[in-house]
């Protein structure tokens, strides 16, 4: 494990994003769950997964791509002809099977494969990604029938939601550029403006400000579309006494900080000034069980309990939270990692980076939320992500 002091320069940009020491840790890491779930060849899909162990990245990971780890070999990178120069000059493992236009991807990955001398053996693939289309599977199946396939996606999760100290660097550099972004944003949101003038401010902000594309959209809605969960900007125009709400990310070296606000344009009625209220209290309440030992139920039930006591319990149809850390589109999130919800058993440990997210939605064309990104430390919890929780102009 790294120290504060082995830390890569920040603003570095021709570099990889982590030391040998951390990939070689993260690798091994990643055998030792491989061995305790009897997986002898790990297939991983997800952008996610193959930038954490390896650090290749591409914007074009939509067309088919892999990463082999093997528990004797350096893992092998398995992309299209077009990705070559991106293993080259961004991957840590340079080790590549390359398939041409003219190719049927899966197929170059189960030659790979077969070529490792994964037949007959167990073989973990990434059953949980949606870059793992049924057809690769069904292809990987035929061309090594005598091998057995295990979902292998939790193979990581472990490693993953315990961010080292240049992950979370990298995490606060991310929230700094989405707090200029939060500024510029709440800026624009003035009656008269639209919602895309807020969305083109908090683009511009942030993206000055260093963020690199984020993992999603930022979610902006003007008035009565408060109410749809995940809308972004749609050209509304902001009226006198709209709610305005937003919620979006910032991005560093793929990791990413989120944030989430909710503005009135004038007044709030009693019902919203209520429903912010509770919000922030219910935010300030699991940030307050946020410590090591406690379980992600726990931090839920501190959430869920204020809101219930507020009696909007009807209001909050959401989990408490979720794991921020790599970000790539179509999200910033991590929640496949690990969540913040109601009776889970997992552990909080110092390193563990949450997005708490109680957004409410208290009446039928109203949401109202506050959040921040959190980092579990070991007196307890520190928050990252902040901006004024201030709702009236």
């Amino acid at each position: 494990m790294i120290t504060d002091s082995d830390l890569l320069p920040i603003d570095a940009i021709d570099q990889l994003p982590f030391t040998p020491a951390e990939f070689n840790a993260r690798l091994t890491a990643c055998r030792q769950a491989m061995s305790e779930r009897g997986i002898d060849y790990l297939v991983l899909n997800s952008p996610e997964n193959i930038y954490y162990l390896s650090g290749f990245i591409t914007r074009g990971y939509y067309v088919f791509q892999a990463l082999v780890v093997t528990h004797t070999s350096e893992p092998i990178l398995v992309v299209r002809r077009y990705e070559q120069a991106n293993v080259e000059r961004l991957s840590y493992y340079r080790n590549a099977a390359i398939w041409q236009d003219t190719d049927v991807p899966a197929e170059v990955l189960a030659r790979t494969l077969a070529d490792l001398g994964a037949a007959g053996r167990t073989v973990g693939v990434d059953a949980n990604s949606v870059f793992f289309p049924v057809s690769a599977y069904e292809t990987l199946r035929a061309a090594l029938p005598g091998s057995s396939f295990l979902n292998g996606s939790a193979v990581l999760e472990k490693s993953r939601a315990i961010k080292s100290p240049q992950e979370i660097a990298y995490i606060r550099r991310a929230a700094e550029a989405l707090s200029a972004g939060f500024r510029a944003a709440h800026e624009a949101a003035r009656p008269g403006r639209t919602e895309n003038d807020v969305a083109a401010a908090f683009h511009h902000a942030a993206i000055s400000a260093g963020s690199e594309y984020m993992g999603g959209p930022p979610y902006i809605a003007a008035g009565p579309r408060t109410a749809l969960p995940h809308a972004t900007w749609a050209g509304r125009r902001i009226e006198r006494g709209d709610l305005v709400f937003i919620e979006g990310s910032g991005n560093w070296k793929r990791y990413s900080a989120a944030m989430m606000r909710t503005w009135c344009m004038g007044k709030p009625s009693d019902s919203v000034r209520r429903a912010a209220d509770t919000s922030i209290a219910a935010l300030d309440a699991a940030i307050a069980a946020i410590k090591p030992g406690v379980t992600s139920g726990e931090v839920d039930a501190a959430c869920r309990g204020t809101v219930a006591r507020a009696g909007l319990a009807h209001a909050f149809i959401h989990r408490t939270g979720y794991s921020v850390g790599v970000g790539i589109c179509p999200g910033w999130g991590e929640g496949w990692v690990m969540d913040l919800k109601e009776g889970d058993s997992r552990v909080l440990q110092p390193g563990m980076v949450f997005h708490i997210v109680p957004v409410l939605f208290p009446e039928p064309d109203v949401s109202v939320g506050f959040s921040a990104t959190v980092l579990v430390t070991n007196a307890g919890a520190e928050v990252i992500s902040d901006y004024p929780r201030e709702m009236e102009l």
